[in-house]
């Protein structure tokens, strides 16, 4: 006798038959007493299944985020930056992971005189000032007076450059030392350009002073300095991190490995190791659990920080043992009971059935194509698993890797159901905010939650720099666009543009109808990126070249006058030449899509985890509008 197959079901929805999603959300019903009647009579009524979640058990396991290793690359595709050592990330007087990653200096000192932006007016001004007070409030102002006086230290203006606005011009007449009623003012970028290691001047620029009484007060200030503005004394002031042929920025973090799921019998130690995880395209614009991903490569020193584990003997006044001993461990455990409360939303559905709903959130109006998954998958989670969804807070700590090890729901027949534990394995499903694994790790992989030291509501200014990389599919080119530039104050300096900057300059009158032209005329604020064919790594003696397709700005000649402009940007600067030796940093290609790219650095103000200001500056980076068209021709004819 052949077994008859039994059918189950986990849950009756109802289901229409069009594509109208109204009449489904509806759930239009004959009889609703006669449905009321058959739950009454299965028993579905009694309230044996239904209990409600009144109490939540968590264990999680955590451990400190404690390596940083920048991975950025300058020059020749392919080249990386020498393998820089990781960096210690843990501390009180730590900044915000994103100053870490993307802050650069504003004092660029040993390419001072190149560009007088790497000395910004702004900066050196209130670092000069931040310094006659320092000298001061030790008794020292007969030095910042000498410092003020003597040219190799006072300010003055450097002469005008072309990236100068109205802003600038009034600051030039306004801070020049020749001016009637203008005290001079201490240049504090020459005074760092001119501070030794020991913290020592030239001798005649602390007379009568003793330099060994003036050399802490500098280093002090040298040290402020560096935390506001930030002070390069490389030959290549850009960011570790910063990889300059894709304008964006690679690094990793790394921490100890977690404690076991159970405890450890006694004498059995947790087994070295450490969890890296790594950014390879940071674009610059915050840092999130998802900005990186589970990553091997080199180890980066994590297993050992272990040994910084300092726990409390007895807690403070006032502090539970807890709290007191995670705040100088690097690794630990913390058991919770958390009273569950129902996640909601703006315009979430009704958990009771025929409840009347809001009507601000029509989800019956929302439309999907075939192929917008997110979209269905938000509308489905909406109206059919909604309110199964509970928040259970616990604290980890900042900074962290933490595993939810187990959690226990407790429900209000007293009922304890184990849903779920920290063990890997292809049948935990489900799991969310959580970073993507290597494919090389299957479905084995980890389940890790993440919490980044990075900036919480920070502060932007606007932007210091705006280009705008699009492509050129008429030229067959690129184009950097210069919408605001660097000024030499630390301001950003507007580089307008119109088509009028695009149409050829009218030819004297001589009887004839066209005129033929070697090229059109571009706006002075775009520049050529060059598509060029790198050789191939395999055979570079190949003629023509058969390697990689790069970008390379370049420089446009006007023919009218017969001078040759280029860029004016400190990004496109950068790009050209990171390191002040006449190398190209050349550009991918792929990364200048049809939708193009925006790149702009930003100066951020944010508070650390423990309350105190940070400031610094970075770049970021965003698709943009779409392609553009210069209209630039060749060996063309046009009216006059």
């Amino acid at each position: 006798m052949a077994a008859l197959p039994i059918a189950t079901w986990a849950r009756i929805e109802a289901h229409a038959r069009t594509t109208d999603l109204d009449t489904g959300l509806a759930a239009e019903v004959a009889d609703p007493l006669w449905m009321l009647l058959r739950q009454y009579q299965l028993g579905e009524l009694t309230g044996d299944d239904g209990g409600a979640p009144v109490a939540v058990d968590v264990q999680v396991s955590w451990s400190r985020l404690t390596r940083y290793r920048p991975q950025g690359r300058r020059g020749t595709i392919g080249d990386p930056l020498p393998a820089a050592d990781s960096e210690l990330i843990v501390g009180e007087d730590l900044p915000p992971l994103e100053a870490t990653v993307t802050g650069e200096p504003a004092f660029r000192l040993p390419s001072a005189g190149r560009d007088p932006r790497d000395r910004p007016w702004a900066a050196a001004l209130r670092a000069g000032r931040a310094l006659a007070r320092a000298l001061a409030g030790q008794g020292l102002g007969a030095v910042a007076t000498t410092l003020a006086a003597d040219p190799r230290t006072r300010f003055d203006p450097p002469p005008a450059t072309g990236a100068e606005g109205d802003t600038e011009r009034r600051h030039r007449a306004l801070l020049a030392a020749a001016t009637p009623g203008v005290r001079p003012s201490i240049d504090g970028a020459a005074v760092l350009s001119l501070l030794e290691p020991d913290g020592r001047l030239p001798a005649d620029l602390l007379a009568p002073a003793d330099p060994e009484v003036v050399a802490p007060v500098l280093l002090s200030w040298q040290a402020e300095m560096g935390r506001e503005w930030g002070i390069s004394s490389n030959a290549d002031p850009l960011p570790p991190a910063w990889v300059a042929d894709r304008l964006e920025y690679a690094f990793a973090l790394a921490a100890p490995a977690l404690p076991p799921v159970t405890d450890a019998p006694p004498g059995q130690e947790i087994p070295p190791g450490e969890i890296q995880l790594g950014a390879s395209e940071y674009d610059g614009r915050g840092l999130e659990w998802y900005s990186l991903d589970l990553a091997g490569g080199p180890p980066l020193g994590a297993a050992a920080d272990t040994a910084l584990d300092t726990p409390l003997d007895a807690p403070p006044d006032g502090l539970p043992p807890a709290a007191s001993d995670d705040a100088r461990r690097i690794r630990g455990r913390r058991r919770a009971t958390a009273l569950p409360a129902a996640l909601t939303y703006p315009g979430m559905p009704s958990a009771r059935f025929w409840e009347m709903e809001d009507a601000a959130v029509a989800l019956g109006r929302v439309g999907a194509g075939a192929t917008d998954l997110v979209r269905m998958l938000a509308v489905d989670f909406a109206v059919v698993y909604s309110p199964d969804w509970f928040l259970a807070p616990v604290e980890v700590p900042v900074g962290s890797v933490s595993r939810v090890d187990w959690v226990v729901v407790r429900d209000t027949f007293g009922v304890a159901t184990l849903v779920g534990t920290g063990q890997p394995g292809p049948g935990t499903v489900g799991r969310q905010f959580q970073p993507s694994a290597p494919a090389d790790a299957g479905g084995d992989a980890e389940p890790l939650l993440v919490v980044l030291p990075a900036a919480l509501g920070a502060l932007a200014s606007p932007p210091r720099e705006d280009i705008a990389l699009q492509r050129d599919e008429m030229a067959n080119l690129a184009w950097a666009i210069e919408r605001t530039v660097l000024g030499p104050t630390g301001r950003g300096v507007p580089r307008p543009w119109s088509k009028r900057d695009f149409a050829p300059p009218a030819a004297p009158p001589d009887g004839h109808d066209a005129v033929w032209r070697l090229s059109t005329p571009v706006a002075a604020a775009w520049t050529p990126l060059v598509p060029v064919r790198l050789p191939d790594p395999a055979d570079p003696g190949q003629q023509p070249p058969s390697g990689p397709r790069v970008l390379r700005a370049g420089q446009l000649e006007d023919t009218a006058t017969a001078t040759v402009r280029g860029a004016a940007s400190l990004i496109l600067a950068d790009l050209r030449d990171p390191a002040g030796g006449g190398r190209h940093a050349d550009l991918r290609e792929e990364e200048v899509t049809r939708a193009g790219i925006q790149v702009q650095i930003i100066e951020h103000l944010a508070r650390g985890t423990d309350g105190r200001l940070f400031s610094w500056r970075g770049r970021q980076k965003r698709p943009w509008r779409g392609e553009v068209s210069s209209g630039l021709r060749y060996d063309a004819t046009t009216e006059r």
